[in-house]
């Protein structure tokens, strides 16, 4: 496949000086941009979703996110909406997505982002918080937790997309989330980091086990829920019914192949922990298929500019084809299965684009 060499949200993270820039005018308020969106979507009758939203969205500030990133998005974090919350992403680019976390979740978020492009301060304001400094550096993550804020329920890798960029900041992530709260990591369309990225993750998982609930695959994305002691696992709602349990992966594959707009339970006793870092490799490595797929974009070469009018597809791998999310719990594993084939792309939206690069 061809890799994915840019990102949706920021171009590669390259060190740099680190600034916090905090509770400053700006020109731009992404809070009352949230406040406006929220207002009109809303209406006060229920809340905005991630994917109404963005559908809903036209002019303003840009932002480009794969229509699954916002499904996941409104499954694991939409329950949370209205609540007190830190979110941290990697990757700020035009902006949008301040507005979109704060307009679905609420106005109790506070937002910090992390770029280093300096024409991200503009969006600095008493909830908005940004830091310059490199992803892959452990020193601005020392830099970051120490200074900006020691604790996140909510920390999503939109930035580089590179191994060691996403290795890093995962690695680090996971002692400064909450109980309860997430590392999710997006745009991983390209199957060599199934070895250099999530093999090493699945490292780290195991080294966390007793910390981790739960563990989500989805085509080019990756989330981990961190437990809350004392309270048992938070299972996933599934969006078809449970058909059939099986014990091994040969089994998993042929009850795939039958049950099409199903849910398949993969358990096994005899593995153990699910959350073992073999365990998890094993998982990533079944399901490999589901970080493939070649990307095209329309227009052809937008997808390396800052053009307001880009859209960048997947063209499915079979597998891409066949499961939509594997959702995985220290016992076992629920696997979803496609009726149709999904489509997979990232519409840009919004009318306000900063140009890629320093």
């Amino acid at each position: 496949m061809t890799p994915l060499f840019y990102c949706f949200a920021a171009l590669i993270v390259t060190r740099s000086r680190a600034l916090v820039l905090r509770f400053s005018n700006s020109t731009i308020s992404s809070g009352a941009i949230a406040h406006s969106m929220a207002t009109v979507a809303g209406n006060g009758k229920q809340p905005i979703t991630f994917q109404g939203f963005y559908n809903a969205y036209h002019t303003g500030r840009g932002i480009w996110k794969w229509n699954n990133a916002l499904d996941a998005y409104q499954r694991h974090l939409g329950p949370l909406a209205g609540k007190p919350l830190s979110l941290a992403e990697v990757g700020v680019q035009s902006g949008g997505s301040i507005t979109m976390w704060k307009s679905v979740l609420g106005f109790s978020v506070h937002y910090f982002g992390i770029d280093i492009n300096p024409a991200t301060q503009q969006f600095v304001d008493p909830t908005t918080s940004i830091f310059m400094g490199d992803q892959a550096s452990d020193k601005s993550w020392d830099e970051f937790y120490s200074t900006v804020t020691p604790g996140l329920d909510v920390l999503v890798d939109d930035g580089g997309h590179s191994p060691v960029q996403m290795s890093v900041t995962f690695a680090r992530a996971f002692e400064h989330i909450n109980p309860g709260g997430y590392i999710m990591t997006e745009d991983i369309f390209n199957e060599g980091h199934v070895t250099s990225f999530l093999f090493k993750a699945a490292e780290h998982i195991g080294y966390w086990n007793q910390q981790v609930d739960s563990v989500h695959l989805y085509p080019g994305f990756l989330a981990v829920k961190k437990a809350t002691q004392g309270l048992p696992p938070q299972f996933q709602s599934f969006n078809s019914p449970v058909v059939a349990m099986v014990d091994s992966w040969e089994r998993m594959w042929t009850a795939i192949s039958n049950h099409p707009g199903s849910t398949i339970v993969v358990s096994n006793p005899a593995w153990g922990s699910m959350f073992a870092a073999y365990s998890m490799q094993s998982i990533f490595h079944q399901f490999s298929n589901l970080y493939a797929g070649t990307t095209t974009d329309n227009p052809k070469g937008c997808a390396t500019t800052s053009a307001p009018v880009c859209t960048s597809s997947i063209v499915n791998s079979p597998l891409q084809n066949k499961v939509t999310g594997v959702h995985v719990y220290r016992d076992n594993i629920f696997v979803e299965v496609a009726l149709h084939p999904p489509v997979i792309s990232a519409l840009r939206k919004g009318t306000y684009w900063i140009p890629y690069g320093l």
